[in-house]
């Protein structure tokens, strides 16, 4: 029997219920850390790009400052942002002291530059100028934008190599708070059993995610726990099959 349940779901029905806060908590802990870690991933996605294009940006500019700005903010939102909506991570818990200076770099050009206007630090230099000639004078301004910078490139590579597996890593710790929680308590498998997933709902608009969901396939073997927490609860015995 395949079946499957929404716990995001179910901690928001049980919001209200004090007793319920150790569960609530464990779920939102691990939906944190896979928000993070796709985050990261999707930076990674767009470094990678940047590298390729680092020797021949020429009429790609604008492309490659897309992608410096995805990768940079994206970035920032995962390991310094604190957000109200998950839970810190500590992404540069992974960090070496000269990494963690390396990343003070990135969030600078973030607040600097990339995300709100400030002094530019090489990156924009804006003047107005007054100009005079033959024809006439003029007021006018010049600017001058740098598309992106290998440096970058090669600092965020390498705080990804050690953010991203020590994520994995919290996804691993954080599942398992969640089948600590569902042991501890298993009366919380007679709401969950009223609060399935909708696959198709969620993936109706997504390519091949409803025939993608089920199988050996359809998930990543670190963020699954495999023990038997509803053997805990007899209420949840398999029904018998017909023969």
């Amino acid at each position: 029997m395949q079946r499957v349940f929404d716990l995001t779901a179910a901690a928001a029905v049980l919001s209200a219920n004090p007793t319920a806060e150790p569960f609530i908590k464990a779920v939102r802990k691990f939906q944190s850390a896979i928000s993070v870690s796709t985050d990261l991933a999707d930076v990674k996605n767009s470094v990678e790009e940047l590298q390729k294009m680092r020797e021949g940006v020429g009429a790609s500019g604008h492309i490659a400052r897309a992608l410096l700005t995805h990768a940079v903010v994206v970035y920032c939102r995962a390991s310094h942002t604190k957000a109200v909506e998950r839970y810190d991570v500590g992404v540069i818990g992974a960090y070496s002291p000269e990494q963690r200076e390396a990343h003070k770099i990135i969030v600078t050009l973030r607040d600097k530059v990339l995300a709100h206007f400030g002094s530019g630090d090489g990156w924009h230099d804006e003047r107005v100028l007054y100009l005079e000639q033959d024809h006439g004078d003029a007021i006018t301004a010049v600017h001058h934008r740098v598309n992106s910078d290998s440096m970058v490139f090669d600092i965020l590579e390498s705080l990804l190599e050690a953010a991203i597996p020590y994520v994995k890593e919290k996804e691993v710790d954080r599942a398992k708070e969640i089948d600590d929680e569902l042991t501890k308590a298993p009366e919380l498998f007679k709401l969950i059993d009223r609060i399935p997933f909708d696959v198709e709902d969620f993936y109706k608009d997504v390519p091949g995610g409803i025939e993608n969901f089920w199988g050996p396939n359809g998930f990543v073997a670190e963020r699954t726990v495999k023990s038997t927490t509803k053997i805990q609860d007899p209420s949840r015995a398999e029904p018998k099959r017909s023969r």
